[in-house]
């Protein structure tokens, strides 16, 4: 079915962003090794955002997923730093693992990361009852299921392709994705208000709107999350 105006979050990030009266400023930090980010937030038609853009290097190389997020997030303050001259309206970390693996790394730094941003985003759609897709390994998934329980959200289902840290998330096509939700127990999709596909370095803006299509109800990713994220940063300095 297709979406309606209060399913397509799409163009409601596009209603959002044709309120903006002039041009603002933000800054996203990206892990090493991500090459979406930068592909998918031109991508989603925000010409009154200019995103300012640094990477999150961490000190150690680890093959190990944990600790190579740990390395991720313990950079973000020092990061940060490359940005002391800019005039921001704000700064996002453009990745959701961190989020709900290891938020205490940057807790007292002003940013707002992905798994921030998703709650965000989540409660402006009213969606309390969610389904989580994920490309990360089945641990990692779990962990992001409790984590958004404990922020008052009920998962009903979710599922991911348990990939590793180091493959290739970017292959990932929009009907593996949009298959990779339709696993979920149909019972469980039912009761959804929305469709979390979580992660920043999957490209999900065709699975999106191919998934809202599907089931008629609001899907939000990562990517859209931060950019909902950079034009509300937008917005509050237009407001001041």
């Amino acid at each position: 079915m297709p979406p309606d105006a209060a399913t397509d979050t799409l163009a409601l990030l596009k209603e959002l962003h044709a309120g903006l009266r002039g041009p603002s400023h933000v800054g996203v930090l990206v892990p090493w090794g991500n090459t979406l980010v930068e592909t998918e937030l031109p991508r989603l038609g925000l010409d009154q955002v200019v995103f300012h853009y640094a990477r999150l290097v961490p000190a150690r190389r680890y093959r190990d997923a944990d600790d190579f997020l740990a390395e991720i997030a313990t950079a973000v303050p020092a990061t940060l730093q490359q940005f002391a001259r800019l005039t921001l309206a704000g700064t996002l970390v453009a990745c959701t693992s961190t989020g709900f693996l290891t938020p205490e790394a940057y807790q007292d730094t002003a940013v707002v990361d992905a798994f921030d941003a998703l709650q965000v985003l989540l409660r402006e759609l009213g969606a309390s009852t969610i389904v989580l897709a994920t490309p990360y390994p089945s641990r990692h998934t779990e962990i992001q299921a409790t984590r958004l329980r404990q922020a008052g959200f009920e998962v009903a289902g979710h599922a991911s392709l348990d990939l590793a840290l180091l493959d290739d998330f970017t292959a990932v096509t929009p009907r593996r994705i949009a298959d990779l939700v339709h696993s979920i127990d149909a019972a469980a999709r039912s009761r959804a208000d929305a469709v979390v596909l979580s992660c920043t370095a999957w490209p999900t803006i065709e699975a999106t709107a191919l998934l809202q299509q599907e089931l008629g109800i609001p899907v939000v990713s990562s990517n859209l999350a931060l950019a909902y994220s950079a034009v509300r940063f937008a917005r509050a300095v237009e407001a001041r």
